[in-house]
Parts: structure tokens; C-alpha cells; sequence
């Protein structure tokens, strides 16, 4: 018996000191080792470096040890005597019966991720496939994804060819390897799938430990609005004023990266900028006009379509904001009893402000002191989506918002989601060729997409469904390696 306790307090210490050392293994040699394998790659990509014969030894005794360790902590204990054991049926995980979600707020204008000066950036792993390998390839509509594609040709178009796509993704090369791609993409008589499988290869994704990624979407809201007041349209939108100032504080201090603050210059001082009720009720000149509740979903949301009573339509476009906290109005609905915590959806709120008595409308809109400033422009093309990160118009289905810390604004990705985060939804999976041509504040990791799904309430109802767990692939044009990009550069 005393033997058996020492076996048993033993292995209980190589276990405790395998997973600390472990730890300690992964972080030592990240740095040395890329290697990518999946069970159905035609081959494995790899990229480990030696720079003497004595950190081959390092490295094989480092591993030798990891083994001997890991012995001991799957050693299993001798039997005593015979037992019998109840044999125990899985029972299948039952999924939660959540509600659909409100839609996210989605940002189809270009915005800069404030991340913390120590924000983790993650090694990309990179595998070479072929299309068969891209699941359901064959079944997959990239039109979307061609279009997409032609426009961002015309913004690396206007680049120096030895610039690269991005300083942050070396893997995606320089803007010459994209030349010729991008010169195919407008002949006609090369049919969509011929045109990705004759001039890229798919390349499989990770990110250091992570295999998955996710996928959610957004959308463009559209919004009935007037270019003046009226007894409906209460509730004005303004554009950036001329004397809001925004100061990037890695000006002051390299370790404030990211970080900004927003204000005004009073007497020689820097001061904060007004609040939303000083806005309302100063001289400044709306741009145009709307209902309070849909001007409240409006600054929320960042971006959306406006629909005067003539019929003419005009894009609101992000341009930026007050610089004051946000506050729930619908935190403040539930306190004051208005609403409760299960009434206050979107649409409960935005029907609130319709019928509520103005001066009480005004106090609790006001609760909220954060002001989103826009861009009016007219609409000529309905049929085109607002503008991304990259400076082009958003395709319905064919653009995604990434991080651009891990990817460059332009690329081709495929995007295989399967079952979603949510148990109501109608997209049980999703297989999409996507560019990158967007970013938003809570686009954050290598492998997090947003999908652009178009403009308008069924757009917004299907985006607000999309919450994925994600495989990536990008599309590379036929002979840029990214492991050699990335060790190039």
C-alpha cells in the first residue's frame, strides 16, 4: 500500500511538472518551428532552422526530456484486485435554446482596432492544398468574391509595384505578384472557377494552437430620413466638426499605441469635447434628419443607408465621434420601469421613442453622451455597398472585414463555417470566397472574419444569425510561397 501511495504521489508530480514544462517547451521552440499538418494535406509545409549543430542538440535533448516527462504522467497505476465498473452512456449534449440574438454592430468604415501596447500578435502557420481539398468547392458561388477582387486590382494599381501588400503580412508578398492575377480578373471570357484555380493556390491557415477561427456578420442598415426637420424627423445627424481634434497619444509615449483621445482647443487648453445634449442644442448645422430611435440605432451601428421621402438615397458614413463614454439607453429603459430586461430588444426601444412624450424622450436618449459624427453622400449605385477599410465598396457575400495586424486589405479568402455558436439559425454552415476589405473595432485574432451580407432587414436578420466556428484558407497567386515571404522579409 505504501508503495502504491509513492507511485500514485510521483505521478501526480510528473503530471504537475509536464504541464508547467510543457508551457515552457511550446514558448522555446515557437519561435524555431513552423510546421502545418492536417490528415488530408497533399503535403507539409515546413520551416524549422538550425543556426549550429549545438541547437540541434539542444533541441533533440529538449525533446528527449519531453517524452520522459510525459511517461510519467501517463504511467497508469497497477490494478488492485478486480472491480466491477458501471459502464456510463454518453448522453448527447442537448443545444441551449437561445434566442436569435440582436444583429451585431457591424463598422463598414475604416477603423483602427485600439488594442493594448502588449496585445498578442500570433505566429501564421501556413499548409499548401489544392482546390478539391477546399470543402465543397465545387458547390461554392465566387462570382461574388471576382468582383470584390477587380475592385481591390484597382486600388494595388495605384501602388509601386515593390511595395509590399502589407508590412504586417509579409506572407501576402509585394504588389508585382498580384499583378498578373489581377489583370486576368476582367476578361470575361475566363469563367469565374477557371479564373481562381488557373491563377492561385490555397494555402491552409493557423495561428499558432489554433486550428479555428470565427466567423460572424454585419450588414448595412437602411433608415427613412428628411434634409430638414420635420414633426416625424426630430433628431438630427451632424457632420465632424471643424474644431474636434483627435490626438493619437503613441505621439507622446511609444507604449500607448492605439490609443487616442478626442477633444477641443478652449483658451490654449485641450479640453473634452461637448456632450450629445450640448451638441443638440448648440448652433451646429444637421446634415439631415431622422427619428430618435433610429438616430440612436444609427450612431450605434456606425454607417447606413438613407432614404429621403423623394426617393434619393444617401450613404451616412462613419467620420467619427464625440470621444465620451457610451451609455445603454436600454439599461436606462429597464431602471427607469419602462421597459423590461426582456422587452428592451432593438426594435422595443426604436418603438418607444415613437410614442414617448418628448421632453422624457430627450432625458433618456441624452443618457447616452456619446455623439457618432458622418459623411453624407449620395447614393448612385444602389446596388454597391459602403465603403471598407481598403477604400472600395463592400460586396454582398464576397467581402469580409479581418485584423489587419495578422492580413493584408485585398486578399482572397475561403472560409468554411460550420455548425454555429447559436442553436436558432437558419445558416448551418457556410462556405464562402471572401476578399479583405474591411476591419472593425471587435475584429480582433488571425483567423476572426466578419462577413459583409449586404444592405437592408433581410440582410440584417441573416447577418444577425452568423456566429461560426471557422477553417480559413487564403488564395495566393501561383508561386508566392508565404513561409518564404515571411522569412524573406
Amino acid at each position: 500500500m505504501k508503495l502504491r501511495a509513492l507511485f500514485a504521489q510521483f505521478a501526480s508530480f510528473c503530471r504537475a511538472f509536464l504541464r508547467d514544462f510543457r508551457q515552457q517547451i511550446i514558448v522555446k521552440y515557437a519561435s524555431i518551428s513552423r510546421i502545418f499538418a492536417t490528415k488530408t494535406h497533399a503535403k507539409l509545409r515546413r520551416q524549422i532552422r538550425f543556426n549550429s549543430g549545438e541547437q540541434r542538440s539542444r533541441a533533440l535533448s529538449g525533446l528527449i526530456f519531453v517524452l520522459f516527462v510525459a511517461s510519467c504522467a501517463t504511467t497508469k497505476l497497477p490494478p488492485q484486485g478486480t472491480t466491477d465498473t458501471p459502464i456510463v452512456t454518453p448522453t448527447p449534449p442537448v443545444p441551449p435554446q437561445v434566442a436569435v440574438p440582436p444583429v451585431a454592430p457591424p463598422t463598414t468604415t475604416p477603423s483602427q482596432p485600439v488594442l493594448p501596447a502588449n496585445a498578442e500578435i500570433y505566429q501564421l502557420l501556413f499548409g499548401e492544398v489544392s482546390f478539391a481539398q477546399l470543402p465543397d468547392w465545387n458547390g461554392v458561388d465566387v462570382a461574388a468574391a471576382r468582383r470584390a477582387f477587380i475592385r481591390s486590382c484597382v486600388r494595388m494599381s495605384a501602388r509601386p509595384a515593390t511595395d509590399y501588400l502589407s508590412p504586417n503580412a509579409p506572407y501576402s508578398g509585394k504588389v508585382s505578384d498580384w499583378r498578373g492575377a489581377c489583370d486576368k480578373a476582367n476578361d470575361s471570357q475566363i469563367s469565374d472557377k477557371d479564373f481562381w484555380q488557373t491563377n492561385f493556390t490555397p494555402w491552409r491557415v493557423m495561428a499558432n494552437e489554433e486550428r479555428k477561427g470565427r466567423l460572424t456578420s454585419y450588414f448595412e442598415p437602411i433608415f427613412q430620413a428628411r434634409l430638414n426637420q420635420s414633426a416625424t424627423m426630430v433628431e438630427p445627424l451632424f457632420a465632424k466638426p471643424s474644431d474636434l481634434v483627435s490626438i493619437e497619444l503613441s505621439a507622446f509615449d511609444p507604449a500607448l499605441s492605439g490609443q487616442n483621445v478626442v477633444g477641443r482647443i478652449e483658451n490654449g487648453r485641450f479640453v473634452p469635447y461637448r456632450s450629445r445634449a450640448e451638441i443638440t442644442t448648440s448652433n451646429a448645422r444637421p446634415i439631415a434628419w431622422v427619428s430618435m430611435g433610429e438616430a440612436l440605432s444609427l450612431q450605434i451601428q456606425g454607417s447606413g443607408r438613407l432614404i429621403m421621402d423623394d426617393g434619393q438615397q444617401y450613404r451616412a458614413s462613419f467620420a467619427g465621434h464625440n470621444g465620451k463614454p457610451f451609455g445603454s439607453v436600454a439599461r436606462e429603459l429597464i431602471r427607469r420601469g419602462i421597459l423590461s430586461a426582456n422587452q428592451a430588444s432593438a426594435d422595443a426601444i426604436s418603438n418607444w421613442f415613437k410614442t414617448a412624450e418628448p421632453t422624457l424622450a430627450r432625458e433618456v436618449i441624452n443618457v447616452n453622451p456619446r455623439t457618432v459624427f458622418f459623411d453624407l453622400q449620395r447614393v448612385t449605385n444602389p446596388n454597391d455597398g459602403p465603403r471598407g477599410a481598403q477604400g472600395v465598396a463592400l460586396e454582398a457575400g464576397g467581402s469580409v472585414a479581418i485584423d489587419p495586424r495578422y492580413h493584408a486589405y485585398g486578399i482572397p479568402v475561403f472560409i468554411a463555417a460550420g455548425a454555429p455558436r447559436i442553436s436558432s439559425t437558419e445558416h448551418s454552415s457556410i462556405k464562402r470566397l471572401v476578399i479583405t476589405q474591411d476591419t472593425g473595432g471587435a475584429i480582433r485574432g488571425a483567423l476572426r472574419g466578419d462577413l459583409f451580407w449586404g444592405t437592408g432587414i433581410e440582410a440584417g436578420l441573416a447577418a444577425g444569425r452568423v456566429n461560426h466556428d471557422a477553417d480559413w484558407w487564403v488564395l495566393l497567386p501561383n508561386g508566392l510561397d508565404p513561409v518564404l515571404q515571411g522569412a524573406a522579409q
